[in-house]
């Protein structure tokens, strides 16, 4: 619950900038993830354990590495691929050996290329309407169009929960309080990007290309959320601190 509530931040934004669509895209992925969870427990004649919102989190997070535009059937199938064969059939919460949520993801990209590479542009800055987003601009080695501050704010295209550095650190600073996560694989997998994006600016200014490599993507969302997953990561300071 904590880690949903985290998320919030992150998802009330993707509403203001790609509008009303981002809630009805997380909204179906949550609720095919509970739906699959439930049933797959059921036909196993397996205790429910939808109680324990582990679906809900596999839910939103599968959302936010989405493009808003993606039909709502594609992600039922993969709330499918996240819940009953990354999560259940290796025996359910505490025992999947990839984040059920970005397993989900790697599915819909080799299955569904074309819509999982469709972007909706911000609906607050019809400047860049036309553009590319930012992460497709770097992959070509170019800075993006947008600005820092566009890029940390929000006001770009991309995946409905990547895009708001600003936001994701707030729910970042929520997990920190409510001791859910430590802060040595975040701090460490951001600090390596930083430090490599800096030395390696590819003819960029290397501070304002270490920026937009740190603000214009799913750095944020994968550091804080995907990262720190208990069962995919290390649970020794050290160990965390080189895995990140």
């Amino acid at each position: 619950i904590d880690v949903c509530i985290a998320m919030l931040p992150a998802l009330v934004v993707s509403c203001f900038v790609f509008g009303i669509q981002s809630l009805v895209l997380t909204l179906v992925s949550v609720a095919s993830c509970v739906f699959w969870e439930w049933l797959y427990r059921k036909l196993m004649k397996k205790s429910c354990s939808v109680g324990d919102c582990s679906a809900v989190v596999t839910g939103m997070l599968l959302a936010f590495v989405c493009p808003v535009s993606l039909p709502w059937w594609a992600i039922v199938i993969g709330a499918f691929f996240s819940i009953v064969v990354v999560k259940q059939l290796y025996g359910g919460i505490g025992c999947n050996f990839l984040n059920p949520a970005l397993a989900g993801r790697a599915v819909l990209v080799a299955s569904y290329a074309g819509a999982m590479t469709s972007w909706m542009p911000s609906l607050l800055n019809v400047d860049v309407t036309t553009g590319a987003t930012p992460m497709a601009n770097m992959h070509q080695g170019l800075l993006p169009e947008a600005s820092l501050t566009d890029l940390f704010v929000g006001n770009v295209g991309g995946c409905l929960g990547e895009t708001s550095a600003a936001l994701l650190l707030i729910g970042f600073v929520y997990l920190l309080i409510r001791k859910v996560i430590r802060i040595t694989i975040p701090a460490a997998y951001i600090g390596t990007v930083a430090v490599l994006t800096l030395i390696f600016p590819m003819g960029n200014p290397g501070i304002q290309w270490m920026l937009c490599q740190i603000f214009g993507g799913g750095l944020m969302l994968g550091a804080i959320f995907m990262a720190t997953d208990y069962t995919t990561s290390p649970m020794t300071p050290r160990g965390q601190l080189i895995f990140g």
